[in-house]
């Protein structure tokens, strides 16, 4: 029998049977009468990954920090307990179970995270990994075409807009970005790079907040306000970003006995 026959044989005997020892199963089940005694039904040990990594490695844990249950930080994490984690992560990469998530873009990635949580009503054991990353919301735009907003759009073309320089087709864009509890309106059109005027800049910023009121907090939001000096009218077009979460388990044992 070759070693690839063997290997394969004892991943089978790893699923049917598990990877818990006895005596590892008997120390869980003690585990769990710890944490009922503070109170716990369950017990989290946590690590944070970088957030565009797509490889996990045994380097990647830094046990001597991981000191304490991340659900109930006075509760101490005994001794003997950190060579079964240990043990059971060294499995996980062994087999690449986080290599093998098919992420939706890891450059929108912005948290990883991988929990080991021992479930004491269940007796199980699991490793979950958890990723969040930014997203995108449905566009909504507004125009700004009454009879009024024609009027003010005519003004701002005799006084304050007279020396913009405006292209063949008629349209000039200012594009705004916010995230972070923070926003700004790009302070030049976009396509001839002249200054915007600040009446105008200051309408812009009264209207976003009047129709997207908190477009720049968290993930933020982006658009672009698009003035048509064919007609006098300004469309507005506005995307609220979005944080979406997803989870895997990469492992799960029952510790019954």
């Amino acid at each position: 029998m070759d070693v690839e026959d063997n290997e394969n044989r004892r991943l089978i005997f790893i699923i049917m049977n598990g990877i818990l020892t006895l005596d590892e199963k008997k120390y869980l089940n003690r585990i769990c009468n710890y944490l009922g005694s503070l109170g716990m039904t369950t017990g989290v040990v946590g690590f944070e990954l970088d957030a565009q990594q797509q490889e996990l490695t045994s380097d990647d844990i830094k046990w001597e920090y991981v000191t304490h249950f991340e659900n109930n930080y006075r509760a101490d994490i005994p001794e003997n307990l950190t060579p079964i984690l240990q043990k059971i992560m060294a499995h996980v990469i062994r087999l690449g179970k986080f290599e093998s998530i098919d992420f939706v873009d890891i450059d929108m990635v912005n948290y990883q995270k991988i929990d080991l949580e021992i479930d004491c009503p269940s007796r199980e054991i699991t490793v979950m990994f958890w990723f969040s990353y930014y997203g995108r919301g449905d566009e909504n735009a507004i125009e700004y075409d009454s009879t009024d907003d024609i009027e003010r759009f005519e003004r701002w073309m005799e006084t304050d807009m007279k020396e913009i320089e405006v292209p063949e087709d008629g349209f000039l864009t200012i594009p705004y970005n916010g995230g972070g509890d923070s926003g700004y309106l790009e302070g030049a059109f976009e396509e001839n790079g002249d200054k915007v005027p600040s009446v105008i800049e200051d309408w812009c910023y009264r209207e976003l907040e009047s129709h997207f009121g908190g477009w720049e907090i968290n993930e933020g939001s982006d658009g672009r306000f698009i003035f048509n000096f064919n007609n006098s009218t300004i469309l507005l077009l506005h995307t609220m970003n979005t944080e979406e979460n997803e989870s895997h388990t990469l492992f799960e044992e029952s510790f019954k006995i």
